[in-house]
């Protein structure tokens, strides 16, 4: 129905300097996203959670439609980035502030446990941004960014099936089966094609942050062998934020704003090589499931050194998949 609507409103995205498409593609899939994910944690929320997780999803619905309505306008109109980055401090705020779940503790990294309370805000907002840009940055070639969340949800899905944090368990699995209804609609191919958007990349963007922030908080931490759960988290995201940050360094380097659109980013440069959307999409989730796997197996290691491990892990493998890109590729533009 979207698609449809879409194709005959012209509410499409056409193709410029950025774009990896060739023709004018419907871009707010993540419409469908969120609409699905919202009714499927809705309708089993109302009978399935307690009145305190109902008042927290209850709060991310708050908080997602300021981001909703940012998106649209956004994939519609066109928004500002300043405005863009009000409307994910916004939405931060809110659901910190309805629910009082913020990251407040740093697990003993380099020897540092319980943040004050006015520095847990600050690093939880941080926290959000980051991550809700990171993710929007990546969503640039068909599969990529619904195969990476859905990577990352499917682990959160875990740890808060060992934790019995059901609303985190029903957000995630919600957010999941919206994703691979989408994943259908965006690697095809033809008229039923259509992308996620800001729509998409915003809300999911914030509900990875507000399940990573659920499993970070001590205020709902469960007594499950779990101590180095944030490396756990940073393995989950090592794509987004080493691409970000590696894209961030480039356009330093060259003098440009670090919010400068280009074709610098991992899957621009997969697709310059000469590799499909498909195959460049297999290649980034190949790499997660690597970084993921390898950290995961030195998780009794002490925080500390897990954390540089997995820093080492995540850094080695994407620069050694850089050179074999540039040493094997198919063809140069």
């Amino acid at each position: 129905m979207i698609v449809y609507i879409s194709r005959i409103k012209n509410l499409t995205a056409t193709p410029n300097e950025r774009s990896s498409h060739e023709t004018s593609i419907p871009h707010l899939g993540g419409l469908g996203v969120s609409f699905g994910a919202f009714f499927v944690s809705a309708f089993f929320g109302s009978f399935m959670l307690p009145v305190v997780d109902m008042s927290i999803l209850l709060s991310v619905s708050a908080s997602i439609v300021i981001l909703f309505s940012a998106g649209i306008k956004d994939d519609i109109v066109g928004l500002a980035p300043s405005l863009k980055l009000m409307a994910e401090i916004s939405s931060a705020i809110v659901f910190i502030v309805l629910t009082d779940i913020r990251i407040d503790n740093f697990y003993g990294i380099f020897g540092i446990y319980e943040i004050s309370t006015f520095l847990s805000y600050v690093f939880t907002v941080f926290v959000f941004i980051v991550i809700i840009n990171s993710y929007n940055l990546i969503d640039g070639i068909d599969g990529l960014a619904a195969s990476v969340a859905i990577i990352i949800l499917c682990h959160l899905s875990y740890y808060f099936y060992k934790t019995g944090l059901l609303v985190g368990l029903l957000s995630s699995s919600a957010t999941i089966g919206g994703l691979l209804a989408f994943l259908r609609f965006n690697i095809t191919k033809g008229k039923r094609k259509i992308f996620m958007g800001d729509v998409g990349s915003l809300v999911i963007g914030f509900i990875l942050s507000f399940t990573t922030t659920m499993a970070l908080s001590s205020s709902l931490d469960i007594s499950v062998n779990f101590e180095n759960k944030p490396i756990y988290i940073l393995a989950l995201f090592a794509f987004p934020f080493l691409d970000t940050l590696r894209v961030f360094v480039l356009r330093g380097i060259s003098g440009t704003s670090p919010f400068a659109a280009d074709k610098n980013h991992l899957h621009h440069k997969l697709l310059k090589f000469g590799y499909t959307h498909i195959q460049s999409t297999l290649m980034i989730v190949l790499y997660c499931l690597l970084v993921i796997g390898l950290s995961n197996y030195f998780f009794n290691s002490s925080i500390t050194k897990h954390l540089l491990i997995t820093i080492f892990i995540s850094v080695g493998l994407l620069a050694l998949l850089l050179w074999f890109l540039s040493k094997n590729k198919k063809k140069t533009n």
